[in-house]
């Protein structure tokens, strides 16, 4: 029996034959973001800077300064990223909400978070393609006051260890989908330019490697056709929408929909407020002449006397917690 026939068979490429696995032709002088992801500061700062704009829901702006970036690479992430436009990428089915909800017999929904993943596997069929996954979640103003929040406290709630909605999902049976960057998103998860240790073995010097460059872009031009895609087919809800991305190397949150209006604010009271009245009680003296107390136990004796606690394990971030629990999986 040849070795593919067997059912516990996995294609391993070659890297010396198939681009982007591990050959890269580096550009004979420095793509300018090489030079900017050389040191750890300078990647940070424009993570950063992405991630801000996503978070401001300028999606359009961050696609500008993404497409400008990719000029001058064209590994496979680069090609891919600039065959996957914007109107390429669509939510689908997002259109049937509105009749779900007309026949829904609860609480009127308010709110729905959505989130894109696509949790890592270490063995994919090969030459199958992958869409992201969509993690969907729909809430009544019973499970949280999406209606009166702004959208900076709906972002603060998210940052909160439990989001005050965290499993009072509505059991509304609506499903959607992310159609298009199939390709981007398994090429993202099949390169192997994921790290960029700057410890020397990349083999580059000088410079930031310019696949996990690429990575870089192409995972934040992913995160950013998502939130494209689902500005396009939410324009006309009424709904507050909590968007965001989990695990794909370029997460983030917004607030889509319209903004609730400023809380009222209480007025001052009229009258002159006035300083409360405080006093240290009496204490006595340490009489001199006094028998000295019998000692305590000393601080170190104290500290020893404590039980350890035991060591905390980790807690995902934020957006894992925010996205996690809403996972529909279809029958």
């Amino acid at each position: 029996m040849d070795a593919q026939d067997h059912p516990h068979f996995v294609h391993i490429p070659d890297p010396d034959q198939v681009e982007g696995v591990r050959a890269y032709a580096e550009p004979a002088v420095p793509h300018p973001l090489q030079l900017t992801f050389l040191e750890e500061a300078g990647e940070r700062a424009w993570v950063e800077e992405m991630r801000d704009l996503l978070c401001a829901g300028s999606a359009a702006e961050a696609d500008a300064r993404l497409t400008a970036s990719l000029v001058g690479l064209d590994g496979t992430l680069a090609r891919l990223c600039r065959a996957t436009p914007a109107a390429g990428v669509t939510l689908e089915g997002w259109e049937d909400l509105a009749l779900i909800l007309a026949e829904w017999e609860g609480p009127a929904i308010s709110a729905v978070t959505l989130g894109l993943t696509n949790a890592p596997d270490l063995v994919f069929e090969h030459g199958v393609t992958h869409q992201p996954e969509l993690l969907l979640g729909l809430y009544s103003d019973e499970a949280f006051d999406f209606t009166a929040a702004s959208k900076a406290e709906l972002l603060a709630e998210c940052a909160n260890e439990l989001p005050g909605w965290s499993g009072a999902e509505e059991d509304v049976e609506f499903y959607c989908s992310l159609t298009g960057p199939a390709e981007l998103n398994t090429a993202l998860i099949n390169c192997k330019h994921r790290r960029f240790l700057r410890d020397g073995r990349d083999g580059v010097e000088g410079r930031a490697p310019g696949g996990y460059v690429e990575y870089v872009l192409a995972s934040w031009l992913l995160a950013t056709r998502f939130l494209q895609a689902v500005e396009r087919a939410t324009s006309d809800s009424s709904l507050r929408l909590i968007v965001g991305t989990v695990d794909v190397n370029a997460d983030f949150v917004t607030v889509l929909g319209p903004d609730a209006p400023a809380r009222p604010v209480t007025a001052a009271p009229a009258e002159p407020a006035f300083a409360p009245l405080t006093f240290t009680p009496w204490v006595p003296k340490e009489d001199p002449t006094a028998d000295a107390p019998a000692s305590g136990p000393t601080l170190r004796q104290r500290i020893k006397s404590v039980e350890p606690e035991p060591v905390e394990q980790p807690r995902p971030g934020f957006l894992v917690r925010l996205f996690r629990r809403f996972a529909k999986p279809r029958d």
